[in-house]
């Protein structure tokens, strides 16, 4: 899939058209419209075949995988009894504000000041509601149609201040990428596309150590899994000339751009650069206690309590077979605390995206 550059997009009732000299906004309805550009304010109309455009001011022109061997298996943490656990380590704890030095860059202190507006419409809609109830008691003087159209009138001022806090909070990122560039943002699109092909695809949020392996069907670590996604799209909150690769686990999504990655949490969003990305992917044993999904390996069998030999333990009653399944992780880290884990159940699953992100890190430090 190549680099996908729009010449509009739309986001409710306002437009936004990119170009070679910079972004545009327009808003408006069929046949009326007003808006602003790199050449400056305009109000457009037309019907009938009659087209009418007059400009309101000048504007400003803008300025390779190494496989490792497979480890003791890890298994899903809530099938082991919590007394066997002895250590925890958790995921994604680091605030996004913390993982790179980005104190000085001026989209991220803007997007943050963006995301931390607070969100007016509720606030109106309840005082709308309760002042409506108030003069519904003294309406009855009133001619019929005056209480409708308060109420609509009402309603259609909380869809407007909705709207409006929509767009008080949106970024709007402009790319034009060099060939290069172009290159490996287009395999990391694809880097992706081959992950989400996976069946599962799980972020795991903690990993615990367990301190006797009868008890956890022969797996050294218990996983505490969420569900994660890969997709193509747009990041929340930001809205772009590119279809952008995001990555969404625990707690943090990462959105991989042309320059650089943006990682959001809750209403703050963190810079990281290509440069700093460490990335593994590995295969691993996992301990199935769910449904084995249709593209994971099965590699052996186990059972939920084992002895040293390897064999069901004859002490448990309802002692029940479990698959042991190849599937395969991949760690996203930086010096400065990123730490994703993902893993996925098909086999290699990460390996074109691990690949990729390898790839444009080198690019990065040339």
């Amino acid at each position: 899939m190549g680099v996908s550059f729009a010449k509009s997009v739309k986001f409710g009732a306002v437009r936004f058209n990119f170009s070679g000299s910079g972004i545009g906004m327009s808003v408006g309805i069929p046949g009326l419209r007003i808006g602003t550009g790199p050449r400056g304010a305009y109000i457009a109309g037309g019907m009938a075949g009659f087209r009418y455009r007059k400009s309101l001011g000048a504007g400003v022109k803008p300025a390779e995988n190494l496989g490792q061997p497979a480890r003791m298996p890890s298994q899903h943490l809530e099938a082991t009894p919590q007394p066997n656990i002895i250590a925890t380590v958790m995921h994604e704890e680091k605030s996004v504000l913390e993982l790179t030095d980005s104190s000085g860059d001026a989209l991220i202190q803007s997007m943050n000041e963006q995301r931390q507006k607070t969100v007016l419409w509720p606030f109106a809609a309840g005082a709308l509601a309760f002042s409506l109830i108030l003069l519904k008691n003294v309406s009855n003087a009133w001619p019929g149609f005056v209480m409708p159209g308060l109420v609509i009138l009402s309603i259609a001022f909380v869809i407007w201040l909705h709207w409006r806090d929509k767009m008080r909070k949106l970024t709007v990122l402009f790319f034009e990428p060099d060939s290069a560039t172009t290159a490996h943002f287009e395999a990391i699109t694809a880097g992706t596309q081959s992950a989400a092909s996976s069946r599962k695809l799980q972020a795991v949020a903690a990993t615990s150590a367990y301190a006797d392996t009868k008890y956890s069907a022969g797996a050294s670590s218990g996983l505490k899994l969420t569900n994660a996604s890969c997709v193509l799209g747009q990041a929340p909150g930001v809205i772009a000339n590119v279809v952008v690769p995001i990555l969404q686990a625990t707690k943090i999504t990462l959105a991989f751009y042309p320059d650089r990655i943006l990682a959001f949490q809750g209403k703050t969003v963190g810079a990281i650069d290509y440069a700093d990305l460490e990335v593994k992917n590995s295969p691993v044993t996992f301990v199935e206690s769910e449904s084995v999904p249709s593209d994971a390996t099965i590699t052996g069998k186990t059972w939920q309590y084992v002895n040293k030999k390897g064999c069901p333990d004859r002490r448990f009653k309802n002692n029940r077979e479990m698959p042991l399944c190849r599937y395969n992780e991949l760690r996203l880290t930086t010096g400065r605390g990123l730490d994703i884990y993902l893993m996925c159940s098909r086999d290699g699953g990460f390996d074109e995206l691990a690949r990729v992100l390898r790839e444009r890190k080198v690019s990065a430090h040339e």
